[in-house]
């Protein structure tokens, strides 16, 4: 597999509603998770250059389901697009569904390598990113936030974000780092791509 465009062959494998349907529990796999307005579905389309991979949508909340995509031939490699959460306006009881779909799958999935958090760079560190935050400390996973539309706030804004967010991780002594992102413009794309090769080990 080329290093250098191992994002580009991405494919959609699955959807599912149930962690029995999930592909096998091998290889390795990273979870992309974020609140329904953080842009998750654009970091994705972003990253693989495949504007179509990921559906997008202006009304918050389209992700319903844990979404599989195979990055290599083998399906040994795999991102999970996790249901966006905190935002979306549905009701209660389907919160709590996409919740505890969401802890089930973290606590179960052996192939998980790492955790990317999405947030908005305008409104970081809500409640529940913070809740995802303590899981990836207590069970020591790796973790990357990415603070998504940098676009909308000027360099200097960004760089300051960006420091106050990693210098929050360090504190809380966390295996992880922040960086600045806009899928819009792509900033931040190369940072991430490496990122993401590292913990795929190619």
């Amino acid at each position: 597999m080329n290093s250098r465009n191992i994002f580009f062959s991405t494919r959609f494998l699955v959807s599912v509603f149930s962690l029995k349907d999930l592909p096998t529990d091998i290889g390795l796999e990273i979870a992309f998770c974020g609140r329904s307005n953080s842009g998750k579905s654009s970091v994705l389309n972003a990253i693989t250059r495949n504007k179509k991979l990921a559906k997008t949508s202006k009304t918050p909340g389209r992700t319903r389901a844990i979404n599989i995509f195979s990055i290599d031939d083998q399906k040994m490699n795999r991102i999970a697009d996790l249901p966006g959460y905190g935002f979306a306006r549905v009701s209660k009881q389907t919160q709590r569904e996409w919740a505890k779909l969401i802890t089930a799958y973290l606590n179960s999935r052996q192939s998980l390598r790492g955790l990317v958090i999405i947030m908005d760079i305008r409104h970081p560190f809500k409640e529940s990113d913070l809740t995802l935050i303590d899981w990836c400390s207590e069970t020591n996973t790796p973790l990357l936030i990415v603070l998504n539309k940098s676009d909308k706030l000027s360099k200097s804004r960004v760089l300051r974000e960006v420091e106050k967010a990693n210098l929050m991780l360090k504190q809380m002594n966390l295996k992880g780092q922040a960086l600045g992102f806009s899928s819009t413009k792509t900033t931040g794309i190369e940072k991430l791509d490496e990122k993401l090769k590292r913990w795929f080990d190619v």
